[in-house]
């Protein structure tokens, strides 16, 4: 039998239905709005801290440090949120999600940690470079080694003394050890009116800093630390740990060291929560951070302690194609939905490392019901967990789960067309998604899902649900498998062949046309709303012809 030739023609449901969906321009659109916003806040924060000028002292390299930490708290306020998988979670399921690019939420983390490191370097390197031009031994300003008031006063607040004898009667007066006595009779008149001018929380000059004032014995007096107690001291040393870690972190988030040191990638990633408390001595002004800091300690609340089962008894066993099963007991308070994923770590295996896969769904058993994994066997800690069968059929072990968390597939049922694209393992969300419908009496639905998959006894996992569709006139549904590798005999599982004539079936070997299919779906469905899960070299194929022709997508990315 020529598989190429296997065509069935597809069931319908009655009347004139269509659903309610994305529209095309505001999928391909949605990021752009975000990308301007965030490209002019960027440009702005660098221009305010680049048009700062004090004295003589204020040259280039200094307006170039303190333009690029403006821009830098741009990027740190956001940096966060697209790893925030509860807040995405949330947003995924609001209707103020379908205008954010979340499908790209790792990919626009990954470039904002470039663009961090980069303006990093600027900064860093540019202040370096600024303290050599000071009047001053390089090492006693890296070090704080003066009195920030002191030096405050010889170099950015040079302009707003106006006699040199107050900076002398400073001086004296921390040598002195600061009595109060002597502050208020030589030196709090120019403290209030001359300093307080910028430093005061009510000021309204062009280079006020409210959140540093200086208007009083108390203020004045926190402004003379020296050494280890200054806050030059503070500021520049938290801030070489913060590169250090910064570059650390991103080193080990390159492709090459995300992939082939996975274990490696999550370990120097909690570095993450230390660098988030360094950034509360580095940065004088937290107005940027307080919200990304507050939602951080809530994603850590929901993630280590209310969305966290530990101890669950799950059973593995062996599928074809180097495949395994993991059914597990659902934990109770776990509520599951379509288009969901789960982070699972096994104690047995790593205590450090956590995986990321979709659920197929929640199956009904004796006990309840439970969640279902299919793993596909092809690295280090997958091929650890394959050995654990060492050729038993079935094996029983203790997992930990964090989640469940929405996944681009959760928004398909928002919809009601869709075109469903899976390469190999990637057809599990679709699994979950289908069988939600088929909980839906009376819901009418309409889907082509595409599946390309090399082994043909995986088939089988949508045995069932083909089988249970053919029941089914409220739904209507096209199969279109391509076998990339076909069976000796060249013919298709003997299930296939018995349910030719129900829904509409396409068998067929190698890989898509994509142009051309996507014209026959086009005659079936006008705009379906389109769902990518496998490798990126097909995602990219998928997004090019179906934004050609005006379909939303959202791609399901790990």
């Amino acid at each position: 039998m020529n598989t190429r030739n296997i065509l069935a023609v597809s069931t319908a449901a009655p009347g004139g239905w269509r659903p309610g969906r994305l529209t095309a321009r505001h999928n391909l659109w949605s990021g752009i709005p975000w990308l301007l916003l965030f490209s002019a806040a960027l440009v702005a924060q660098f221009y305010l801290g680049f048009i700062y000028q004090s004295n003589e002292t204020t040259n280039l390299p200094m307006r170039l440090a303190r333009g690029t930490a403006w821009s830098l708290l741009v990027v740190l306020a956001v940096l966060w949120l697209p790893v925030m998988r509860h807040a995405v979670s949330a947003l995924r399921r609001s209707r103020l999600g379908e205008g954010l690019p979340l499908d790209k939420a790792k990919s626009v983390h990954r470039w904002l940690g470039h663009l961090f490191i980069a303006l990093a370097l600027v900064h860093g390197a540019n202040y370096l470079g600024y303290f050599t031009t000071l009047n001053a031994p390089f090492t006693d300003i890296l070090f704080g080694r003066e009195p920030d008031l002191l030096r405050a006063m010889r170099t950015t607040m040079y302009e707003f003394v106006s006699d040199d004898e107050y900076i002398d009667i400073t001086e004296r007066w921390i040598a002195a050890g600061m009595p109060k006595d002597m502050y208020e009779a030589e030196l709090g008149y120019f403290i209030k009116d001359e300093c307080g001018k910028c430093h005061s929380s009510s000021s309204t000059q062009t280079y006020a800093i409210p959140g540093m004032p200086i208007t009083n014995y108390a203020e004045a007096a926190s402004w003379t630390g020296e050494n280890i107690q200054s806050r030059q001291f503070r500021i520049n040393m938290s801030g070489l740990v913060l590169f250090v870690l910064g570059a650390a972190l991103w080193i080990f988030s390159l492709k090459h060291f995300r992939r082939r040191h996975h274990h490696l990638f999550q370990r120097i990633h909690r570095l993450g929560y230390l660098f988030a408390a360094l950034l509360l001595l580095h940065i004088p002004s937290l107005e940027w951070i307080y919200l990304p800091l507050v939602g951080l300690a809530a994603e850590l609340y929901l993630s280590r302690r209310h969305h966290l089962y530990r101890d669950c008894i799950a059973r593995l066993t062996p599928l074809e194609g180097n495949v395994v099963r993991l059914e597990i007991d659902r934990p109770q308070g776990m509520i599951l939905r379509a288009g969901h994923y789960v982070r699972l770590r096994i104690p047995a295996l790593s205590r450090k490392e956590w995986h990321e896969f979709s659920l197929t769904g929640q199956r009904p058993t004796a006990e309840g019901d439970s969640v279902v994994l299919k793993i596909r066997c092809s690295g280090d800690w997958t091929g650890r967990l394959q050995a654990t069968l060492a050729g038993k059929t079935e094996h029983t072990l203790q997992v930990d789960l964090r989640g469940p968390y929405a996944s681009p597939v959760a928004h398909a049922l928002k919809t009601g067309e869709w075109v469903l694209v899976a390469g190999g393992i990637g057809v599990t969300p679709f699994l979950g998604l289908i069988r939600e419908i088929l909980r839906e009496p009376g819901m009418h639905r309409e889907f082509h899902l595409v599946w390309m998959v090399r082994e043909p006894a995986l088939l089988e996992w949508v045995r069932p649900l083909v089988e249970r569709l053919c029941e089914r006139r409220d739904i209507r549904c096209h199969w279109y498998f391509y076998l990339t590798d076909l069976p000796e005999d060249g013919r298709p599982p003997v299930w296939l062949e018995r349910v030719q004539g129900e829904p509409g079936v396409r068998l067929r070997s190698g890989m898509p046309d994509w142009s051309t299919l996507a014209a026959e779906i086009a005659v079936q469905s006008r705009r379906p709303t389109c769902f990518v899960c496998g490798p990126a070299a097909l995602a990219s194929d998928v997004v090019r012809v179906c934004r050609r022709r005006g379909w939303p997508v959202r791609l399901e990315q790990f």
